[in-house]
């Protein structure tokens, strides 16, 4: 790896590095988007982070859970883990540049990766084994005896069979391990995720500007294939089209002869192509992907009508109040509670005057990594989203739920949504600002928070 490029993009993230509640503030002004390292070291980068986590979070989320043997199958993914299996493809032995290793049991000149790992507590390292196949399976288990062995339960017959009376009655279901592998971040992870989503922070504010809204003139569509080409132009993967809506107030409804069925609740939906008129608000969901790590950020524009200089106070208050109760809602984020008891004691919360509706939305953000085998070819290439959630469930993968307890050191796309008062719009604004949080020992905290106070102003 060459030191001189990472230095210098770590000391760029460093200065400008910002956590908690109140806005993120530059020492120097840095355009994000113009520091991204080039692809090469990007999975460099990425295999130095997976090398960490097997020796720092492997050891300790198995302790935490009990557990002095996992077996990993290479097929115990479907309905379980999700379909591609991010736990094994993770844990798989690789290179500096990601490149996985072939099963020690074949030609080195075969491309095809282990059918199972087994990971042995001995108490001073965490030992790995490649197991040949389930009778090298009884044989490793009873060389090592261990007390309390974790084995996936999806199609895990044969396993059961290979482990026997004995160390079946020893086994747990491996489920809660492999996504605290997952979920389990370095405080590096965290920090380069502030240098991501302030990568986002820089394209939605450039999208929200007359560089590409010209008002009366710019189609929602027009701005959600702005943002499409902009990633691609910047080097950045993209896995969701981006949704952008318009929010329009009653004069503005009266006024346009867009059909009454383009909108509900004086909202736009996906799919459905207008103009951007002046006294609209501009609302985006959209997700860029980097070194792994995949943004959701929600934020809000308002068009000035003719003769307006700023943002009317009414909106400028709705977004302080939509802000308000999502720091109320951060605050119930306490270790060992439930997706559903923060999700329960959100709604306790008393809503301030001027509020219609709020629910506290979340889910851990998507992440991913290419891993391709030596030979080229790629073999896993989805996201997949492991962790606490607060609804029941996430499709399309298994990987969450709101039955998981929360830990220190995971990440969350942080995502209330919020409907207030304004005069002028009868079915009021909604405003959550979907946001990437991480969980410490300090409490919930935003990284690159970007819409605490201010709108983005489109003339």
């Amino acid at each position: 790896m060459k030191l001189t490029r990472l230095s210098s993009a770590f000391c760029l993230i460093i200065m400008v590095l910002g956590f908690g509640g109140k806005a993120w503030a530059q020492i120097i002004p840095i355009e994000d988007s113009k520091n991204i390292l080039p692809m090469r070291e990007r999975v460099k980068l990425m295999q130095k982070w997976w090398d960490w986590k097997k020796e720092n979070v492997l050891p300790m989320a198995m302790r935490e859970q009990g557990v002095d043997m996992w077996i990993v199958r290479n097929n115990e993914a479907d309905l379980y883990y999700n379909n591609e299996g991010p736990v094994y493809t993770l844990l798989l032995p690789a290179n500096h540049e990601g490149m996985a290793y072939p099963s020690q049991h074949v030609s080195p000149l075969s491309q095809r990766i282990p059918k199972f790992m087994m990971f042995y507590d001995t108490g001073k390292k965490i030992e790995y084994v490649e197991p040949k196949d389930y009778p090298h399976i009884t044989k490793l288990v009873a060389e090592r005896d261990p007390k309390k062995i974790a084995i996936g339960q999806h199609n895990n017959e044969d396993m059961l069979k290979a482990l026997g009376k004995e160390y079946t009655a020893r086994s747990i279901n491996s489920w809660t391990l492999g996504v605290r592998w997952l979920e389990t971040m370095s405080p590096e992870m965290t920090s380069v995720y502030s240098h991501v989503q302030r990568i986002a922070n820089e394209v939605i504010a450039e999208a929200y500007s007359n560089r590409v809204i010209t008002p009366d003139v710019t189609t929602t569509d027009d701005l959600n294939w702005w943002i499409r080409h902009k990633y691609l132009e910047l080097g950045l993967e993209t896995e969701n089209h981006p949704s952008i809506s318009v929010q329009r107030n009653d004069e503005n409804l009266a006024k346009y002869d867009n059909p009454p069925e383009y909108f509900h609740m004086g909202r736009t939906r996906n799919g459905v192509n207008v103009v951007i008129r002046r006294g609209d608000v501009v609302s985006c969901d959209t997700d860029l992907f980097l070194l792994g790590l995949v943004t959701d950020s929600h934020q809000h524009a308002y068009v000035l009508k003719k003769g307006e200089t700023d943002v009317p106070e009414a909106l400028k208050e709705a977004l302080r109040k939509v802000n308000r109760i999502q720091d109320l809602f951060r605050k119930e984020f306490k270790v060992g509670r439930t997706g559903k008891e923060i999700v329960a004691a959100s709604n306790k919360i008393p809503r301030e005057e001027g509020i219609i509706e709020s629910e506290l939305g979340f889910h851990p953000p998507p992440m991913f990594i290419r891993r391709f085998l030596q030979g080229g070819y790629m073999f896993d290439h989805k996201t997949y989203v492991a962790g606490m959630t607060s609804g029941p469930g996430y499709y399309p993968t298994s990987i969450v739920t709101n039955d998981h307890k929360l830990h220190y050191n995971t990440l969350y796309a942080f995502e209330p949504h919020t409907r207030v008062v304004v005069p002028g719009w009868k079915d009021g604004l909604e405003l959550g600002i979907g946001q990437i949080s991480v969980f410490t020992e300090d409490g919930l905290l935003y990284l690159a928070r970007p819409q605490e106070h201010q709108w983005h102003v489109i003339k």
